[in-house]
C-alpha cells in the first residue's frame, strides 16, 4: 500500500513543477490540501461504512453485532480524521520543528484518546449485552429467588463494574503507550516495570484474586443461585443468600449464617437442591425398627402439607426410607416455593415428628393388658 502511495506522490510532484513550475513551499500545500481531502473523505466513508453494515446486520436478526458498528462509526471517523490531518501535517513539512511538530503530535494524540474513548465504550457494551446477564438475574427472578429482606446477589453488580475497570485500565495503558512511542520515548522499560508491578501485586493478592477468580466463575457458570439449598461434602448445607466476589453466603438451618470462600466451592462437589421454582426441605430420622413405618410415613406427609400451606409445591410431600436395620433411617422431603422459609417449616416439622414418635415409642413400651 506504501509504494503506491509514494509513487502517486512522485508523479503528482514531477507533474507540479514541469507543468506549474512550483516551488518548494507550492508542492508541501498541495500534498496537504489532497491529504486533507483524502482524510475527510476517508474518516466519512468509514463512518458511513459501519452504519450501513449495521442497518444491514440489523435486517438479519443480528441486534449484538449491529449495536456495537453503530457504536464504532463515531470513533472511526474521528480517529481516520485526527490520524490523516496528524499525516498531512508531517508529509507537507517533513523537517519541521517547532509548533507545526507540536501540532502533529496534538492531533495524534487526540486520535489516541479518541481510539481508546471509543474502545471504552465497545467494551462496556460488550459487559452490558454478554456478560451482564449470565452475571445477574432478571428483576423476576431475584423476587422469586429471594427471601423478602434477604440480600440480593453481589456478583454481578461487583464484578461487571470490575470488568468494565479493568478493560478501563487496560486500554488507558495501551494508548499511553502508543503516545510515547509515537514521540520516540523508550516504552520497553515502562511495559518491564508494568510486568513487575502486576507480578508483585499478583504474588501479594494471590488468595483474593483467587476468590475473585472463582466468583466470577460461579456467577457465569450458575451451579447456584440465590435462594438455591446446597450441600457441601463437609454436609453442612443451606440456603444461598448472596455470591459476592469474595465468598458466598449461606443460611444454615439453625440461621446462623457460613461464609465460604469461593475458591472452595469452585473445587468442592456440591450438592443442589432446588429446581428452577422449587426448593427442598428436607427432615432426617433415626428411629426403631419395631415402630409402624408405614402409618408414621403417612402422619408426616399429612403434617407436612398443613405445615406448608400455600408454599407447597409438587412433587406432594413424602417419606423416602434411606437405610434399614434395627433402626430405620427416614427423609421426609418437602417441595417448597423459593419465597417460603426453609428453616422455621423445617423446624415445625421436626416438633411435629419428634413428638410424634415419642408418641409411638411410649405406645411401643406400655405394657399390653394381659388376656
Amino acid at each position: 500500500m506504501q509504494a503506491p502511495i509514494e509513487g502517486l506522490s512522485r508523479a503528482l510532484d514531477r507533474w507540479l513543477v514541469d507543468s506549474l513550475h512550483a516551488g518548494p513551499a507550492m508542492v508541501g500545500l498541495v500534498h496537504l490540501m489532497v491529504t486533507i481531502s483524502l482524510t475527510l473523505l476517508l474518516a466519512w466513508l468509514g463512518g458511513w461504512l459501519c452504519r450501513w453494515l449495521s442497518r444491514r446486520l440489523l435486517d438479519t436478526g443480528s441486534g449484538l453485532a449491529s449495536q456495537l458498528l453503530a457504536l464504532c462509526a463515531r470513533p472511526i471517523r474521528y480517529v481516520v480524521l485526527f490520524l490523516g490531518l496528524s499525516e498531512a501535517v508531517e508529509d507537507a513539512w517533513p523537517g519541521m520543528r517547532g509548533p507545526g511538530r507540536w501540532l502533529a503530535g496534538t492531533l495524534f494524540v487526540m486520535a489516541v484518546i479518541v481510539g481508546v474513548r471509543g474502545l471504552g465504550s465497545l467494551a462496556q457494551r460488550l459487559v452490558d449485552l454478554v456478560i451482564r446477564p449470565k452475571l445477574e438475574l432478571p428483576e423476576d427472578e431475584h423476587r422469586t429467588a429471594t427471601l423478602p429482606g434477604s440480600p440480593r446477589s453481589s456478583s454481578g453488580r461487583a464484578l461487571v463494574p470490575l470488568l468494565q475497570r479493568i478493560a478501563q485500565v487496560v486500554l488507558w495503558l495501551a494508548g499511553l503507550i502508543l503516545i510515547l512511542d509515537h514521540f520516540g520515548q523508550n516504552v520497553s522499560s515502562v511495559v518491564a516495570a508494568l510486568g513487575v508491578t502486576s507480578l508483585a501485586i499478583g504474588l501479594a493478592s494471590q488468595q483474593a484474586l483467587s476468590n475473585i477468580i472463582a466468583g466470577l466463575v460461579l456467577a457465569l457458570d450458575h451451579p447456584f443461585r440465590i435462594g438455591d439449598r446446597i450441600r457441601m461434602p463437609s454436609g453442612e448445607g443451606g440456603e444461598v443468600l448472596d455470591v459476592g466476589m469474595r465468598s458466598t453466603q449461606i443460611r444454615l438451618a439453625d440461621g446462623t449464617l457460613l461464609i465460604v470462600p469461593n475458591a472452595d466451592l469452585v473445587t468442592a462437589r456440591l450438592v443442589n437442591l432446588s429446581l428452577d421454582h422449587a426448593v427442598r426441605a428436607e427432615v432426617r430420622m433415626n428411629v426403631s425398627g419395631l415402630l409402624n413405618i408405614e402409618e408414621l410415613a403417612s402422619f408426616l406427609e399429612e403434617q407436612a402439607s398443613e405445615v406448608a400451606g400455600e408454599f407447597l409445591q409438587r412433587p406432594a410431600p413424602r417419606v423416602h426410607l434411606l437405610t434399614v436395620s434395627d433402626r430405620v433411617e427416614l427423609a421426609l422431603i418437602v417441595w417448597l416455593k423459593r419465597q417460603a422459609d426453609l428453616p422455621q417449616i423445617e423446624e415445625k416439622m421436626r416438633r411435629i415428628a419428634l413428638r410424634r414418635l415419642q408418641e409411638l415409642t411410649a405406645q411401643l413400651a406400655a405394657p399390653r393388658p394381659s388376656a
